[in-house]
């Protein structure tokens, strides 16, 4: 401790108890004021502690402590100046935060940390560098499942769900869908961090409801607090979209959350489980779901879930701007033309590096916002030219939920959906990439609802002398002025806060979502993490299987060895890891959207899937043969699916059809394929594996992204086990992508 941190601390004492012996009234005040700083205090240092943990604890943590430091210890922080409280400037360890040179600055191998969170750690250490809160213990798992032991977290989770299905009218048990953080704690997580992840899925999933009310949040494991429970028909998760498919063919009872447990890439079946037989038993066959998987994590949920395909599907967000205005009862162009939308525009904005304009329209839950984006501010694209009629390049657009949050589309000038925007127009802030994917970037960018701008058209032309080119009268109609303006807009804006203190239970306005999938997604992954990932107990050494050579030529070999790897990869190698320790039957997703490609390790499948042309680059006309080449020494079994530029599916080889070695499969038999006009890229897909498997099914309907699914993993239970049939950890996938310009 600096002497001058000494003094600073003797004369806020001596100033505290003078004011003591103020009147009682003034007590209560510095009593209140006092409780209140000590939150605040306790909440900025429970911020900071995760914030290194994330960022900096594979190096410099409880278990690895490069140069001695443990950045979440303050003993160790306090030590050789690496923070000085209350001074920020003279602190080592912000100083190497803000370095410039990236061979010095940390964290190193990683991306630095953004403006905010440097202001974080500056604020932390100007406050006097309070103190770290503690993690929580893991609970005490009593009577653990014999076949669980060497893991942790696994049995407590399993016996939760069970125990509250246990509570439950038989009608509800299998209505209700499970989530948990629990695997935080074995990497060590405070309070804070397990309440933030509670309150992000909570905000994550009632942005994908059109139901009325708020749906609640159940706690299902008391103070723990990392087991949560929602009842699918709070959230409209109910709906099966497939069931009323226009061909018979398509048809299929899944239901919207099934469609997130298709993408899911980290479940286990723990099949010598006592536990997992009876939770298999009791809730999940009579569930009927389209996997065996008890619950989701709540980190990769409000990170996966908010963007598409899945937040598209479970928006059920149609593929055009005409008929998403038409599903909100919103007329945009009769709005316009009769003086009912209200606009604004700004030459430069946060987000559009060029002119954007908004437009507020009246919808049947509140508001719909559209914004028009330019690809430049020159010529057509200057919208100060012609107010009026204006021509973007696309746009991002905004609508009431019934509940009081917002829903969000991302569209081209014409129309058509976008799953992320042109760089070059608009970008993310939050992301590492800077891409503004639909979903998860506009609802980080708008977590207090929408924005307050300064419209600068009606200043700029309402007064302008003579005719220049456009109705006058008009812009004074469709830009109002700013007092009505900022009155819409804060309209819109208390509908969603208050929506948001029923999530929070408070009145926070904390942003939870940004923090809790910015560590999923783009932090990266350690030792520990993998470690507690998995289920396994850090104290145990598991270093030398990321030395095998089997995961050394995979890229897992920094594992071993205070490095780090990348969240792909890690979900690529995840089953692999699983089977080879021994833990359970990883449910891979090898039917998900997401997951173009998977392959198995080890495997002595070598199928070379190609096309008539090396560079895959079609114009219309050309003619199309696809070609898959068996280079193996082993018979294998294929199946062939074609997927168009809208993302309808075909199928192409129906499975059980067999490529001998050195055999050629053709697509078509004989002649070819005329490519079509209609430009852009569609795929090929193609599953293999040694083992004869059962075909997949296309599932489409209306304003749903078609989908391949295989009965794999169906849950049987015979008396008390339960048993795992069609296990697709040995079907490989290959996805080949035609372009057509």
């Amino acid at each position: 401790m600096s002497h001058l941190f000494a003094i600073r601390r003797t004369f806020v004492l001596t100033v505290l108890f003078s004011m003591v012996s103020v009147g009682t009234l003034g007590g209560r005040a510095v009593a209140s004021e006092s409780t209140d700083q000590e939150a605040e205090n306790s909440k900025l240092a429970a911020d900071v502690k995760e914030l290194l943990r994330s960022r900096c604890s594979q190096c410099h943590g409880k278990d690895q402590q490069i140069a001695d430091l443990n950045v979440l210890s303050l003993e160790s922080l306090l030590a050789d100046d690496q923070v000085v409280p209350g001074d920020a400037s003279n602190s080592r360890l912000y100083e190497i935060l803000i370095e410039e040179d990236e061979d010095t600055r940390m964290p190193k191998g990683a991306p630095p940390l953004s403006e905010k969170e440097l202001a974080l750690v500056r604020h932390w250490i100007e406050a006097d560098a309070p103190a770290f809160p503690a993690d929580i213990e893991q609970p005490v798992e009593e009577d653990r499942d014999d076949s669980l032991t060497g893991l942790v977290g696994v049995d407590y989770v399993l016996k939760q769900i069970l125990a509250h299905q246990r509570t439950l009218p038989a009608e509800k048990r299998t209505r209700m869908r499970y989530f948990s953080c629990n695997h935080l704690i074995s990497g060590g997580a405070t309070r804070e961090q397990l309440d933030l992840q509670r309150k992000a899925l909570a905000k994550a999933a009632n942005h994908l409801s059109y139901q009325p009310r708020i749906a609640p949040l159940e706690i299902v494991d008391g103070e723990t607090a990392t087991v949560f429970a929602y009842d699918l028909r709070d959230l409209g998760w109910h709906v099966q979209p497939y069931r009323n498919a226009a061909k018979e063919a398509n048809r299929a009872t899944y239901n919207l959350y099934d469609l997130v447990l298709l993408e899911y890439p980290y479940s286990i079946a723990y099949e010598a489980s006592e536990t997992y037989d009876r939770l298999a038993m009791e809730y999940m066959h009579p569930a009927g779901m389209v996997r065996p998987i008890p619950y989701v994590r709540v980190d990769w949920f409000c990170s996966t879930a908010l963007q598409p395909a899945l937040y598209h599907d479970l928006m059920q967000l149609p593929t055009h701007l005409d008929d998403l205005e038409k599903q909100l009862g919103v007329d945009a162009h009769g709005n316009v033309r009769d003086g009912i939308a209200q606009r604004g525009a700004v030459a430069v904005s946060g987000v559009s590096h060029n002119n954007r304009a908004m437009e507020r329209h009246p919808s049947d839950h509140g508001s719909y916002w559209k914004s028009i984006d330019y690809a430049s501010s020159k010529g057509r694209d200057n919208l100060f030219a012609d107010p009026i009629n204006l021509h973007g390049a696309g746009g991002e657009m905004i609508f009431s939920l019934p509940n009081g949050l917002q829903g969000y589309y991302l569209a081209t000038g014409d129309g058509l959906r976008l799953d992320a925007a042109p760089t070059e127009i608009v970008t993310d802030k939050f992301s590492e990439d800077k891409t503004v994917r639909n979903g998860l970037s506009c609802i980080r960018c708008h977590d207090r609802g929408m924005k307050p701008f300064r419209d600068d058209v009606r200043a700029a032309v309402i007064d302008l002398p003579g005719s220049y080119g456009f109705d006058k009268r008009k812009v004074a109609e469709l830009y109002p002025t700013k007092q009505a303006m900022d009155e819409l807009i804060e309209e819109d804006r208390e509908r969603f806060l208050t929506a948001m203190k029923k999530i929070n239970g408070d009145d926070s306005d904390d942003e939870t979502l940004t923090p809790v999938a910015r560590r999923f997604m783009d932090a990266p992954i350690a030792y520990n993490t993998a470690i507690g990932e998995l289920g396994l107990r850090s104290e145990n050494s598991f270093e030398g299987m990321f030395r095998s050579p089997q995961f050394a030529g995979a890229g897992l070999v920094p594992l071993s060895n205070n490095g780090v790897i990348r969240r792909d990869m890690w979900e690529d190698y995840f089953p692999s890891v699983v089977e080879f320790l021994g833990l359970g039957v990883p449910v891979v997703p090898v039917d998900a959207i997401t997951r173009p490609d998977f392959r198995v390790d080890g495997s002595s499948v070598d199928v070379v899937l190609s096309t008539s042309k090396k560079n895959n680059l079609f114009s219309p006309g050309d003619d199309l043969v696809i070609f898959a080449k068996n280079e193996g020494k082993t018979q294998v079994y294929v199946e062939m699916i074609g997927t168009g530029v809208g993302g309808e599916k075909v199928v192409l080889i129906p499975a059980g059809r067999t490529l001998a070695p050195g055999e050629t499969l053709r697509f078509p038999e004989s002649g070819a394929l005329k490519v079509q006009s209609t430009l852009g890229n569609e795929k090929i897909t193609l599953f293999t594996s040694l083992d004869e498997f059962e075909g997949g099914q296309v599932l489409s309907a209306k304003h749903m992204a078609d989908r391949f699914v295989h009965p794999f993993y169906k849950l049987n239970v015979h008396g008390a086990v339960a048993q795992i049939e069609q296990n697709a950890g040995r079907i490989e996938k290959r996805t080949l992508t035609i372009e057509t310009r």
